[in-house]
């Protein structure tokens, strides 16, 4: 009789072990998928926008007017991460290669943008044209679920907001050596 006991123990024991899992994987939703399309694009996320080019022309903002900015700087692009390629800020220069080919375009970082204007590593920094600027903001990105199947790449993105741009000396050419040839001592010979 003690020996069935165990045994009716050990089944339900058993029995539970394996319903508890079963439950689990039963409910609504299980793992936390079940939130469907409309509550994950209700949410607009943000990526980052980054440029990086030549300097062409900058106008600074005028201190007597507080409430908005008027600087803005125009850069040559020479270099772009993918938001800012795909975000139909800059033109293709180049519609034959497979791509967003955005090296030699011009962008404006417009008036009104509220952003940090660095001017070199000090902050003492002349801007010049030709010097090196680095553009860098955030721009609202909509999921490509979200959107019309026919709905371009630009019209997922929205307008930049750029939060800080950066001025530094061009990078100074540098000057190769010329060698001179020096002259080596002869060894005479011992007598």
């Amino acid at each position: 009789m003690l020996k069935a006991a165990r045994m009716i123990v050990a089944l339900a024991l058993t029995a539970a072990l394996v319903a508890v899992p079963a439950t689990a994987l039963a409910a609504k939703g299980g793992h936390g998928k079940g939130k469907g399309k409309a509550k994950s694009c209700a949410k607009t996320s943000t990526r980052g926008f980054q440029l990086t080019g030549t300097l062409v022309s900058m106008t600074a903002d005028d201190v007597a007017t507080t409430d908005t900015s008027e600087a803005t700087v125009t850069i040559v692009v020479t270099s772009a991460n993918r938001h800012a390629r795909n975000s139909g800020e800059l033109e293709d220069q180049n519609a034959d290669r497979k791509g967003m080919q955005v090296v030699g375009a011009t962008y404006t970082v417009p008036a009104g943008d509220a952003y940090v204007l660095m001017l070199g590593d000090d902050g003492a920094a002349v801007p010049s044209e030709g010097d090196r600027v680095k553009v860098k903001g955030r721009i609202a990105f909509t999921k490509k679920r979200c959107v019309e199947a026919d709905a371009a790449t630009a019209d997922r993105y929205a307008t930049p907001d750029v939060t800080r741009v950066k001025v530094s000396d061009a990078e100074p050419a540098t000057e190769t050596e010329t060698e001179t040839p020096t002259e080596t001592p002869t060894e005479t010979p011992a007598p």
